[in-house]
């Protein structure tokens, strides 16, 4: 049984549902090894799985990228701390075997629910959120969604985003939305079109004509620069500052100086839909990536005086009920806190261009299973193949090897995402990536039937279906999709191979047609590409189709010491140059 005290006080145990109330100032301790296997807390740079792997310490746990003060374990236990504020988390710190949680101010509530198996405890607590949310149109899911954020950092032209658009048509890929990043906009707030798109509204008829919908990028950020600032901060639709009448607070984010739109006041909550509606009206745009809502890009407590302060954790899902009013499952987020039942389709934040646990192509793995089980299991794995140079112009372009097995991996997620263009590299290597967006497509049926009548996660671990068996729990490199589908990506270089666990009953080699029986298999292929994905035995209608379209990829024609592509993403390049 779950074991915990509170403040060195006297240990008790877990042993139903219930209700722990701590008072200000006091902390409680969970004992990690009486819960057996840990799951939740949501993004962390280094993205343990099973928790209890690594080590979260996180003296100001807020909102950053999409996190809940959820926990849970293989014991049966699920733990909510119900509460907008901040909070002081610590998990396995110093390798001390301890979750201690502790309020930053006031009294906590903790809600615990206790039942026989995870699956059981997980299910009541989500349903205690509202989850599932409301599944986006059948047409989106399997989808594979373009935008420009890697392959035009910060020198987005018309002429450029009208050549993506038609390199996406000409190439056949299956998708139905480009997303259009920064800067789109004359500057960042104004929320109106650059002069480098001189003619917004003949872009998008031009888009839609080649049957793509355009998303904008959005934050609730006004830089100091744009027009109307002072306007906005006069009127209180920017957080005023309680040090200077009729100023903003001002914070620094990635874009500069700006103030915050404050979407707890109705002029400021009016003026965003406003202008938000307007480019929907004006130019067609179909809907938005939103940026922010994270505690560390709002203004400083003792700097800001809100209209209706929710906590630090609290703007985020005020600021996705405005977008959800406004256009349901026609916009994205890589920011949330407790917003599970809102129909918003979840995105994981910008992972880096290497393979490991600390914020690459392994961490976008492990994200994606604690996110499910937290209930953000309607989600795109970010950006194939990450960042790209955008966060440092030096770092080494990505290997055609980590381009592949990243496709792979996103391609039995409900969406996937490219950024950096595959036609960057190889023609072989293009095809290869190609093909799997095709067969993800392919999948749309699976994909939506389920996440239209979801009883559990969409992506879960490969223990969700067998709770009983203990040695599920710990594998970090297996997900599924799905109650039929087991993915097995390599998230290592160079490997050719890698071992396999599968969960109680028959399978099939989705690549060969083959019975494979459950438990574990040694060194089984992997080429690049090529990883192992498996169907359950019941299932060979769904094998077949697998089957049938992984035959276009031929397997093991990419080596690790590849990089084709000499394409620079930095954001250092010229506004002006072409290509």
């Amino acid at each position: 049984m779950l074991t915990y005290s509170i403040s060195g006080g006297e240990a008790s145990a877990i042993k139903a549902d219930c209700l722990i109330d701590l008072a200000a100032g006091q902390k409680i301790s969970f004992d990690l090894k009486s819960g057996g296997h840990w799951f939740g807390h949501g993004f962390n740079h280094v993205q343990p799985y099973p928790l209890e792997t690594g080590s979260i310490v996180n003296s100001t746990f807020a909102v950053n990228n999409i996190q809940s003060p959820i926990w849970m374990c293989s014991n049966g236990t699920a733990i909510l701390a119900e509460i907008m504020d901040m909070l002081d988390v610590r998990l396995n710190e110093n390798s001390n075997g301890l979750l201690q949680i502790a309020s930053r101010g006031g009294p906590l509530r903790l809600r615990l629910w206790h039942r026989a198996s995870l699956p059981e405890a997980q299910s009541a607590l989500l349903a205690h959120l509202g989850w599932p949310n409301q599944a986006p149109a059948a047409g989106l899911l399997g989808d594979s969604l373009f935008c420009t954020w890697t392959q035009y950092p910060r020198c987005l032209t018309q002429p450029r985003i009208l050549d993506t658009a038609g390199q996406i048509h000409a190439r056949g890929y299956p998708c139905s939305t480009l997303l259009i990043d920064d800067r789109w906009e004359s500057c960042f707030g104004e929320l109106e079109f650059a002069p480098d798109f001189p003619d917004p509204a003949a872009m998008v008829r031009e888009i839609h004509s080649l049957g793509l919908k355009v998303w904008l990028w959005v934050t609730p950020f006004v830089n100091v620069e744009a027009n109307g600032f002072d306007e906005l901060s006069r009127r209180s639709i920017l957080v005023p500052s309680r040090k200077k009448e009729g100023a903003a607070a001002l914070f620094k984010w990635w874009g500069g100086t700006a103030g915050l739109i404050d979407v707890t006041a109705p002029q400021g909550r009016d003026w965003l839909r406003n202008k938000l509606a307007r480019l929907q009206k004006s130019y067609g745009v179909d809907g938005f990536k939103i940026d922010g809502g994270d505690f560390k890009y709002q203004p400083s407590l003792d700097e800001a005086a809100w209209h209706a302060f929710a906590g630090e954790s609290g703007y985020s899902d005020a600021l996705l009920s405005l977008f959800e009013e406004l256009c349901p499952n026609a916009c994205e987020t890589r920011t949330a806190w407790l917003s599970q039942r809102r129909s918003i389709i979840w995105r994981q934040g910008g992972k880096d261009s290497h393979w490991g646990l600390d914020n690459g192509l392994a961490a976008m793995v492990t994200l994606a299973l604690q996110l499910g089980l937290m209930g953000y299991d309607i989600l795109i794995p970010d950006m194939i193949p990450g960042r790209v140079q955008t966060m440092k112009t030096d770092d080494p372009l990505p290997s055609d090897e980590l381009f592949v097995r990243w496709t792979e991996a996103s391609a039995f997620m409900p969406i996937m995402q490219f950024s950096y263009f595959p036609w960057n590299y190889a023609t072989e290597t293009e095809q290869a990536v190609r093909a799997y967006a095709l067969l993800h497509k392919k999948l749309q049926p699976y994909i939506a039937a389920h996440a239209a009548q979801r009883k559990s996660p969409l992506i879960r671990p490969i223990w969700y279906d067998a709770p009983q068996v203990a040695e599920l729990f710990p594998v970090a490199d297996e997900y599924m999709l799905g109650p039929d589908i087991l993915v097995a990506p390599v998230l290592t270089t160079g490997a050719v191979s890698r071992d396999i666990l599968l969960p109680p009953g028959s399978w099939i080699d989705a690549w060969t047609g083959r019975q494979v029986q459950a438990g574990r298999h040694r060194d089984y292929p992997a080429p690049c590409p090529g990883m192992p994905i498996f169907v359950r035995g019941e299932r060979g209608d769904l094998a077949l189709l697998l089957k049938n379209e992984l035959a276009g990829i031929q397997r093991g024609t990419v080596l690790p010491s590849v990089t084709s592509t000499t394409y620079s993403a930095g954001l250092n390049r010229d506004l002006k140059v072409t290509g």
